[in-house]
């Protein structure tokens, strides 16, 4: 890779050492360095260390067979101390032994990326002090998960120090140590450690001198861990599972919250538009009585102009009795004037016997006309008597049948009168009740949406007062997670400080060695000049390193130490959300049968309302229905009065006939 390559002839630049093509080559394979079967000096190793620490981009470094010098080791391995990205390290055939094992294991120390060290044909095994250094940094590592030892020339010591590693270790999967000299004692302290061990399930013995039976029982508990791992395998995957499950539970109960809440607008729309619907129907309930009750005072004032009609017509008939009472005075007094006539005329007409009979023959003509003229009278008497008989009788039909007419008025205007009181009653009770009911229902309508509202709130309010709950749970038990965090903290911190302590005694050694060695450099400047200079500026660059490396350290050691908290503080909160898990599964079910029963309510509610707009709509179909039948009956009285009052004003003018 291009930025490797220039990093490469930066630093090349920069110390004064030879660019070789197999490194640039290797470099700009990209995250891959082989550098296998390579002659490599003391001066590109460190370059390379540098470009280790400081790049990103590199994950697999492969050194096999390169017979690395130790100062070349140790630069790589100093380099490899500050990476985070490589993630594989071969160090096949390298004779790594004393020194190079100890920066070996201080590389292990500070490294928590490495997930595969080869280690494959070196002499690790021949200074037990360095193994020893090695096998306490394996222990405390944290990533490695294959490690391979083969060939190592590692004896009984080895193996217990292994041992003891292993009961510490909780990382390690696969650890191959064949074409070794283990022996029994060792495979039996490896036996032990395995116990302890729950992590590797694979480790090959071939070629230790170990008996069958260990191998056996070895291999059994190597089964166990398989299994073992398995099982936490099925159990991290689970609660990933979980973990994912509750994730979508609470998501999920949110949406459900968010739409119970919508759901609880929306009825308190639907009950607020509902109540409003019922004052505007009951106003204009009130607006129809209104109207009828005008109706009726119409219809009132329509009764009174037509008692006002009858009481003309009464007036009428007096005034039509007055005038035949007045016609039959005069006809007595012109029968009693003739009478009086005739008694006259019979009385001259004795007189005019006594005198003369002359006049009595001239008096008989006289008298003859004035019997014709008395016939005639009389004819007529007889006529008007005829007449006046049959005025009578025509005034006594008319009065009866002015009677029976006024009669049947009175009666109908009585049973209409009476017909409207009782359907203005039958109508306003039905009104009053029809208004009592629908008040009533709106009432008990509202009660009971408001005890199913106060159930809601009151569910909602116990959900809410369950989620504090919870809330308050979680944040004492972080709050005691913190506490025991920072406990764990002051601890670790100690025990940094003791680390500390050690390292400057070794850094003490390691100055004193450097003295020595800065002597045997001086011995060796007469000799060659070059090598001095070169020396020197190496000198100044690991003192540069290791300050860098002391800083890299004490960032490491804390970055370790959080991320041990952080790991037991995930397992705690692992425990504590799958318990909050399950109460909230517990929850989620407690809400969908409330909102269950929330949806049964809103349904029931939809139904009542509909059955009672269906109620109002019939009942405006019979006031209607009612409203039209009043005004027939006052179309059928109103054309009856008319009828009645057209036929009393018609009677007059048959009277002068």
């Amino acid at each position: 890779m291009a930025e490797l390559n220039d990093l490469y002839k930066q630093l090349c630049k920069k110390y004064n050492i030879e660019q070789l093509e197999c490194v640039q080559e290797a470099l700009a394979q990209g995250a891959i360095l082989d550098l296998s079967n390579q002659t490599l000096d003391v001066g590109t190793c460190a370059v390379l260390g540098k470009i280790m620490q400081i790049s990103g981009l590199i994950t697999k470094v492969s050194f096999e067979d390169c017979l690395l010098k130790e100062d070349g080791i140790k630069s790589i391995l100093l380099g490899l101390c500050g990476n985070s990205s490589v993630k594989t390290l071969s160090l096949k055939g390298n004779s790594i032994q004393g020194s190079s094992a100890h920066a070996l294991a201080k590389m292990l120390r500070h490294n928590n990326t490495i997930i595969r060290l080869s280690l494959e044909w070196n002499n690790l095994g021949l200074c037990s002090g360095s193994f020893s250094s090695f096998c306490e940094a394996f222990g405390s590592n944290s990533s490695l998960q294959y490690l391979d030892l083969r060939s190592n020339q590692l004896g009984m010591d080895c193996g217990t120090h292994l041992a003891r590693a292993l009961t510490r270790n909780c990382n390690l999967s696969t650890l191959d140590l064949r074409w070794n000299n283990i022996g029994r004692v060792g495979g039996k302290a490896l036996l032990e450690s395995l116990c302890h061990n729950r992590t590797l399930t694979k480790l090959d013995l071939i070629g230790n001198d170990i008996p069958s039976e260990d191998i056996s029982a070895i291999e059994m508990q190597l089964g166990q861990n398989s299994r073992s791992a398995v099982m936490i395998k099925e159990y991290t995957s689970r609660t990933d599972i979980l973990k994912q499950q509750l994730e979508y539970r609470e998501q999920h109960s949110a949406q459900q919250i968010e739409h119970l809440e919508q759901t609880l607008a929306q009825t308190d729309l639907t009950l607020s538009k509902t109540i409003r619907e019922g004052m505007f129907q009951t106003g204009r309930l009130e607006e129809q009585l209104r109207s009828k009750s005008l109706e009726l005072e119409a219809l009132g004032a329509k009764y009174e102009l037509v008692n006002s009609a009858l009481r003309l017509s009464q007036e009428q008939v007096s005034q039509l009795e007055a005038r035949n009472k007045a016609l039959e005075e005069d006809l007595h007094e012109s029968q009693e004037a003739a009478q009086l006539e005739n008694k006259n005329k019979k009385e001259e007409l004795e007189r005019a016997r006594s005198t003369s009979d002359q006049e009595v023959r001239s008096l008989q003509k006289t008298i003859n006309q004035l019997e014709t003229q008395v016939r005639e009278l009389e004819y007529k008497c007889t006529n008007q008597n005829t007449q006046i008989y049959d005025l009578n009788e025509t005034l006594r039909s008319l009065q009866l049948e002015a009677k029976g007419v006024r009669i049947e008025c009175e009666e109908m205007m009585a049973t209409e009168t009476r017909k409207t009181k009782e359907t203005l009653k039958n109508l306003e009770q039905q009104h009053t009740t029809e208004v009592q009911q629908m008040k009533y229902d709106h009432q008990q309508i509202e009660a009971e949406l408001r005890e199913k509202l106060s159930n809601s709130e009151a569910s909602r309010c116990e959900a809410q007062a369950e989620i504090a709950g919870l809330k308050v749970q979680i944040s004492t038990e972080r709050s005691s997670t913190e506490a025991h965090l920072l406990s764990l903290k002051h601890h670790l911190k100690a025990e940094q400080v003791s680390v500390v302590q050690g390292l400057e005694k070794r850094l003490h050694t390691m100055e004193d060695s450097r003295n020595d060695a800065e002597e045997r450099l001086r011995v060796q400047i007469a000799t060659n000049s070059t090598l001095t200079a070169t020396n020197a500026k190496l000198n100044s660059h690991i003192h540069a390193l290791k300050n860098d490396l002391a800083e890299i350290n004490i960032q490491l050691e804390d970055k370790d130490a959080e991320v041990k908290a952080a790991a037991k503080r995930v397992r705690d909160e692992f425990t504590v959300q799958l318990n909050d898990l399950q109460h909230e599964c517990e929850n989620t079910t407690k809400l969908n049968s409330t909102i269950s029963e929330l949806k049964r309510a809103i349904s029931e509610l939809e139904h009542e309302s509909s059955i009672h707009k269906k109620e109002v709509r019939m009942k405006e179909e019979e006031l209607k229905i009612l409203q039209e039948d009043e005004n027939r009956r006052a179309r059928m009285l109103h054309s009856a009065f008319l009828s009645c009052f057209n036929t009393s004003l018609g009677f007059p003018t048959t009277n002068p006939q």
